[in-house]
C-alpha cells in the first residue's frame, strides 16, 4: 500500500475505499483537479436525497460488510463523510456525533485531528469543507522545493471554503469535552492536542497516547506565501 503522507486521503488505501464507496452509492465521490461541475451536482443532489444518510446507517450496522474484505467500516465511515464534507453535503447530528466516536480508530494525530476539526467546523449549509492534504501528485510537484514537502497545503487541518485557512496544525478545542475556550492547554509532547483542563487531558490520555509524538515546536503546515513563492535556481 502507497502511503504519502500521515493524513486522510494521503494512501492508496483510502483511495481504493473512495472507489468502493461510490461503488456502493452509484455515484463518483472523488473529485480532485479541475471540471467536472455537472458530476459533481449530480453527486450532491443524489448523496442529499437520502443516499449519504441511508448508505451511513447500513455501513454502521454491525453486521455490514465492506466491499473490500480488509477495509474496516469504522474508516468506511470516517472517508465516506469527509469525502461528502468536501462536496458540502449535508449531514445529519446524529452522524455527527458518530465520527466524533470514531476518532479513537485513526491511527496518526494528524488524522484524528483532521476529523475533529471538520466535525467540529463544518457548517453542513451546502458550504464545502477543505481538507488540506496533499494528493500524491501534488507531493510529487512539490518535491521541487524541498521547504514545501509538508504533507499539507496551507489549509492546515481544514476549513470551511468560505473561510480564510490556517497553517496550525492543533486542536482548536478541548479534544476531550469539546469545549472552545480561549486558554486550552497544549500537549506538551506532540504540541498538537489541547485541553481545557488536566482532568480532560487525564480523560483523554487512553486515546491520545496511542498517537502523541514528540516535537519540539508547534506543528504548522506550508504557509501560502511560501506556495505562491516561485522556485529559483541557486546553481
Amino acid at each position: 500500500m502507497g502511503v504519502w503522507g500521515p493524513g486522510l486521503m494521503q494512501c492508496d488505501d483510502d483511495y481504493e475505499i473512495a472507489k468502493d464507496l461510490s461503488e456502493m452509492c452509484g455515484c463518483q465521490l472523488l473529485f480532485e483537479g479541475a471540471g467536472q461541475h455537472e458530476k459533481k451536482e449530480d453527486t450532491i443532489r443524489t448523496l442529499n436525497g437520502g443516499v449519504f444518510s441511508k448508505k451511513f446507517d447500513r455501513i454502521f450496522s454491525a453486521n455490514s460488510r465492506p466491499l473490500t474484505s480488509h477495509h474496516r467500516r469504522e474508516r468506511l465511515l470516517i472517508i465516506f463523510a469527509m469525502l461528502a464534507m468536501r462536496l458540502g453535503v449535508r449531514i445529519e447530528s446524529d452522524h455527527l456525533r458518530h465520527l466524533h466516536l470514531l476518532r479513537p480508530w485513526l491511527p496518526t494525530m494528524e488524522q484524528q485531528l483532521q476529523l475533529f476539526t471538520a466535525v467540529e467546523e463544518y457548517k453542513n449549509d451546502g458550504t464545502p469543507w477543505i481538507t488540506g492534504s496533499k494528493n500524491l501528485a501534488e507531493m510529487q510537484t512539490s518535491k521541487a522545493n524541498p521547504g514545501l514537502v509538508d504533507p499539507f497545503w496551507y489549509s492546515g487541518l481544514g476549513h470551511s471554503a468560505d473561510e480564510n485557512p490556517t497553517a496550525e496544525m492543533s486542536s482548536k478545542s478541548c479534544l476531550s469535552c469539546r469545549d472552545s475556550e480561549p486558554r486550552l492547554r497544549c500537549c506538551l509532547r506532540c504540541k498538537m492536542a489541547r485541553y481545557c483542563s488536566k482532568k480532560c487531558q487525564r480523560h483523554d490520555w487512553q486515546v491520545h497516547k496511542r498517537v502523541c509524538e514528540v516535537h519540539e515546536n508547534p506543528r504548522v503546515s506550508s504557509t501560502k506565501e511560501e506556495l505562491t513563492t516561485p522556485v529559483t535556481n541557486t546553481m
